[in-house]
């Protein structure tokens, strides 16, 4: 990631390079061109304009010249800074679109394996709960504490209909719990939780794909990381949720604030 990042400063670094150079040698001398070409053209024969186009390109280039030089070579500069940075933000665009595509494509039963981690998470139903054999929306809520987790991570994927052991228990009971009862009625759902809580904007980083292993239909959340902090209301207090490691806990005012001061540095 570090030799990432240092190639991207890199590149910034030699867009502006090249943009200097573009605006010593190429912006200036041509502007100095055109501008005699605007005052003098009527009086110089069309045999003479090569020779006067040459002249003014060299004088471009006299000491007498150096403060315009100067300006102009500023001025490419900028221009090169400001298309590195464009062309690093396309880039690192395309490298988080590529991402997502790959984990897309990934093995969800292989995920399912490999158990929980920084990146993976399992959640046994979005509302049913198994021990009272009923329908409690307050799971709805651990739910969003993983999303939020991820949103304020590194992203990653949360498998509903999984239980923490990687054992397969479907989503039939949150169907059933649904007024529209199937998929759509649960990503319905869940879309409406996510909009709701943090905003539809974040809505957006939020992609489902429905898998059915062992004759039961299970649904991956690939949750991109938020472009800003997202807040969980929890029993009345705004809570803000990390994931780290295999856990997603709750951070302190004093941790949050670290923490994304720290995000924002690096």
């Amino acid at each position: 990631m570090n030799n990432y990042r240092i190639s991207k400063n890199q590149e910034i670094l030699i867009h502006s390079i090249i943009g200097l150079l573009v605006g010593y040698f190429i912006l200036h001398p041509t502007s100095m061109v055109i501008y005699w070409f605007e005052n003098n053209l009527n009086g110089v024969s069309f045999a003479a304009l090569w020779s006067v186009f040459l002249n003014q390109f060299v004088k471009s280039f006299s000491f007498s010249m150096m403060p315009m030089s100067v300006a102009f070579s500023v001025l490419g500069l900028l221009i090169g800074l400001a298309s590195g940075m464009y062309n690093r933000s396309i880039k690192e665009k395309q490298d988080k679109l590529l991402t997502k595509r790959q984990l897309l494509k990934q093995s969800i039963p292989s995920l399912i394996a490999d158990g929980e981690n920084d990146f993976v998470d399992f959640k046994a139903s979005l509302r049913h709960d198994y021990r009272q054999v009923k329908t409690d929306k307050n799971l709805e809520n651990e739910v969003l504490k993983s999303i939020a987790g991820f949103l304020n991570a590194k992203g990653g994927t949360l498998i509903l209909g999984v239980d923490n052991y990687g054992s397969i228990l479907g989503l039939e009971n949150d169907y059933y719990s649904l007024k529209k009862k199937n998929k759509d009625g649960f990503q319905q759902r869940l879309i409406l939780l996510v909009s709701n809580e943090f905003g539809k904007d974040i809505s957006t980083k939020i992609h489902f794909s429905f898998h059915e292993i062992e004759g039961k239909e299970i649904c991956a959340l690939l949750v991109e990381p938020s472009h800003r902090p997202v807040y969980l209301n929890d029993g009345g207090n705004t809570i803000f949720y990390l994931r780290t490691g295999n856990i997603t806990h709750p951070l302190t005012t004093s941790e949050t604030v670290e923490y994304l001061q720290s995000r924002e540095i690096t």
